[in-house]
C-alpha cells in the first residue's frame, strides 16, 4: 500500500483575486482547518522575482518583491489585498496560520516551487475560463501544475456538493490509482464521508479510415477486462485502505468509456473526484489524451488529481 504523496506542512493555495480564486481559498481554508495545518497564500507576478535566495514564506512580504519605484507601484495593491485577506481569515479563526507569497513566474513555476519550499500537504487552485483553442495549444494553469507537482493537487470547480456527497474515485487497479484511492480514503475518512470507487472499462479508440468496418486501425488495443478480473483487481486495490480506514463506506461502480465521460457523470452529485495521473508518454497523450485533463474543465465537483511517484 503506498500513501498520496504530500507532505506535513501547510495548504498552498493560488489567489489572484478573481471569484474562482476567492472559492478556491474558502475551499483551502476548511481542508486546512480539518487537517490542522496552515496556510499560504500565493500570488504570481508573471515577470519578476524576489531577490535571489530569498526564502519567500520565511522572508517578509515587502523584502520579497522588488523595491524599485515602477515595481512597487503595481505590487503594492498585490501586498495590501494579501495581508487583508490574510487578516480576516486568521480574525475568524485565530488558531489558522496564514502566510503571503508573492514571488515572479507563471502559475504553475510559483506554486509547484513555493510548494515543495514548504513540503505542502497539497495545492489548491481555482478553475480557470482558457477557451478551447487556447487549452488545446496552450495547456491550462490546472493541467501544467498537475503534471509538475509532486504532491496532489485540488482544483476547485463545479456546485457546491449536497450534504454527504460522496467522494469518486477513479480506480483502475494501477499503481496510478492506488496512490489517488489513499487521498480519496482520507479526505473520506476526515469528512465522514463514502468513497464510490469508479472503475470504467476502455473501449478501443480508432484511427483515419482504413478498415471501413472498424474505421481505422486501433490506436489503444488494450481491450476491456472481463468484469471478475475487473472486480477482483478493484478489490484487491481497495482492501488495504478498507482496512486502514473500516469506517469509511465503500461502494464500487462499474461503468463503460469514455472513462472522462462516465467519471464527469459520475461527478454530478459529488464532494470530489480524485484521479491519478502518471507520466504516460507524449504519443499516447496526444492520440487518447488525459482523463485528469478532460475532468479538470468538465468535471461538476471539485478535482484531486494525485500525480503517481516511483515507489522505494
Amino acid at each position: 500500500m503506498s500513501a498520496a504523496p504530500s507532505g506535513p506542512g501547510p495548504v498552498v493555495t493560488g489567489f489572484d483575486g478573481s471569484p474562482e480564486a476567492r472559492r478556491a481559498v474558502r475551499w483551502a481554508v476548511a481542508e486546512a482547518k480539518t487537517r490542522g495545518l496552515g496556510l499560504v497564500l500565493a500570488y504570481c507576478t508573471h515577470d519578476r522575482l524576489p531577490p535571489p535566495g530569498s526564502d519567500p514564506v520565511a522572508t517578509p512580504l515587502n523584502e520579497a518583491v522588488p523595491q524599485a519605484a515602477d515595481d512597487a507601484a503595481e505590487v503594492e495593491p498585490v501586498r495590501r489585498q494579501l495581508a487583508s485577506m490574510a487578516e480576516a481569515l486568521q480574525r475568524s479563526d485565530p488558531d489558522l496560520h496564514v502566510r503571503t507569497v508573492v514571488r515572479g513566474g507563471t502559475p504553475e513555476e510559483v506554486l509547484t516551487s513555493v510548494a515543495d519550499e514548504v513540503d505542502a500537504a497539497m495545492i489548491v487552485l481555482g478553475e480557470s475560463h482558457t477557451g478551447l483553442f487556447a487549452r488545446t495549444v496552450l495547456g491550462s494553469t490546472e493541467s501544467g501544475v498537475t503534471k509538475t507537482a509532486g504532491r496532489p493537487v485540488v482544483v476547485v470547480r463545479g456546485d457546491e456538493p449536497p450534504p454527504g456527497a460522496p467522494v469518486i474515485l477513479g480506480t483502475d487497479g494501477t499503481e496510478q490509482s492506488a496512490q489517488a484511492a489513499g487521498f480519496a480514503f482520507d479526505f473520506a475518512a476526515r469528512h465522514g464521508l463514502t468513497v464510490h470507487a469508479v472503475h470504467v472499462a476502455r473501449m478501443p479508440i480508432w484511427g483515419p479510415a482504413s478498415e471501413p468496418l472498424l474505421g481505422g486501425p486501433v490506436l489503444d488495443p488494450a481491450p476491456g477486462l472481463p468484469q471478475e478480473v475487473a472486480d477482483e483487481l478493484v478489490a484487491r486495490q481497495l482492501e488495504p485502505w478498507r482496512e486502514r480506514y473500516p469506517d469509511v463506506p465503500v461502494e464500487t461502480v462499474h461503468g463503460v468509456g469514455p472513462a472522462a465521460q462516465a467519471l464527469t457523470v459520475q461527478s454530478s452529485e459529488a464532494a470530489l473526484l480524485v484521479l491519478g495521473r502518471s507520466d504516460h508518454g507524449d504519443l499516447r497523450r496526444l492520440l487518447l489524451g488525459s482523463v485528469s485533463d478532460d475532468a479538470l474543465h468538465h468535471a461538476h465537483c471539485p478535482v484531486a488529481v494525485v500525480r503517481a511517484q516511483p515507489i522505494g
